[in-house]
């Protein structure tokens, strides 16, 4: 397997910010003022239990049903979390915003389903290096947007700016790990700092050849991800990983090979079979000669949150917990990870299940 790290490094600059330019929309200041108002008071509907057209079971038989429903009937939905510089991306935060796809577009909502962005984003909604909400689409009154998400979220709208890539490396397994920092003609590679690790043991490694070109160092030859300590002890010496993704504190963490992903423990102990598909952070492909820009396919498996995880197999979706159990089955038709529990959508509804009351 061999991947060069410009390559990877431009797809990267893809999710970076770029220059927005105010135009004419729907988007005004009145529908943000709208959205957080409606969004400062729950409504006794979300509330109440759901209908028992949605009731589902879960795997140990007992009764299931979500706590609150969303009205959109949204074909994806995902964390609207920091674009953080580290590779691989988080797959979620503490911030309580998702980014949802409807009609080919990206919005941004709250947790409660109220309304922030317009499903009118060629990109789906994220924060930027510096915390500012990255959306591609038109927007009316840019200031008084900005100011009134600023107020409602705590993040205002990102004007646009370039951005960086940091890999965490080593040459071979047994090897120290060191931070490779790469921006567009350039890239270098220096001591890794704790804050790169985000607190975990062991932590996402790329292996490598280390290799000098005209624009800087990238990884050649067998290229693979592991996980290591700070000593560059590795979690799963017997293991070359496609791709990892964080244990962020939690007792399991996604790994992939040939296409497919498991789960791993702290001790490098398989939880699960490489049975799940990859079910988030979707990108764009670039059609040079046409240009356009099309979706492409999901590219990682969620961490787990508060010890659940939302998952996919053979196209459906359900929640594993940190034992690596199918706590609810898959058999729902989409799914977004939240702390305690999940949203999962049935029947065209979005509902939140919690599971660890």
């Amino acid at each position: 397997m061999k991947r060069l790290f410009p390559m990877l490094l431009a797809a990267a600059l893809l999710t970076a910010c770029t220059p927005i330019v105010p135009a004419e929309s729907s988007l005004t200041e009145s529908s943000v003022q709208s959205a957080a108002e409606s969004s400062a008071a729950e409504s006794s509907a979300e509330e109440s239990a759901e209908p028992e057209s949605i009731a589902e079971s879960s795997a140990d038989g007992a009764a299931l049903a979500p706590v609150r429903t969303l009205e959109g009937d949204y074909e994806a939905m995902a964390p609207a979390d920091l674009n953080s510089q580290v590779v691989p991306r988080l797959s979620h935060g503490d911030t309580p915003y998702y980014t949802v796809l409807e009609g080919g577009k990206w919005g941004l909502i709250d947790e409660n389903g109220t309304e922030l962005l317009p499903c009118g984003s060629d990109n789906a909604v994220t924060l930027c290096f510096d915390g500012h909400w990255v959306y591609s689409g038109a927007i009316d009154n840019w200031d008084n947007v900005s100011a009134e998400l600023e107020k409602t979220t705590g993040h205002a709208l990102c004007p646009g700016h370039g951005g960086s890539t940091t890999y965490l490396f080593a040459t071979a397994p047994g090897q120290i790990p060191q931070a490779m920092h790469g921006q567009p003609g350039s890239s270098y590679f220096q001591e890794l700092l704790p804050e790169e690790t985000r607190g975990d043991a062991f932590f996402p490694v790329k292996y490598g050849d280390l290799t000098e070109e005209e624009t800087g160092f990238t990884l050649t030859g067998n290229v693979f991800w592991n996980f290591a300590d700070a000593e560059g002890n590795v979690l799963c010496p017997n293991e070359e990983f496609d791709q990892v993704g964080w244990f962020s504190g939690e007792a399991l963490a996604p790994v992939q090979k040939d296409g497919k992903w498991a789960y791993v423990d702290g001790e490098g102990n398989f939880a699960t079979e490489f049975i799940y598909e990859s079910c988030w952070q979707y990108s764009y492909v670039y059609n040079s000669d046409t240009g356009e820009s099309t979706l492409d396919e999901p590219t990682f498996a969620y961490s787990l949150w508060d010890g659940f995880a939302p998952v996919m197999r053979e196209g459906k979706w359900g929640v594993l917990d940190e034992t690596g159990k199918e706590i609810i089955p898959c058999q729902f038709e989409a799914g977004a990870p939240y702390p305690g529990g999940a949203f999962l959508k049935k029947d065209g509804v979005w509902g939140l299940y919690l599971l660890n009351n």
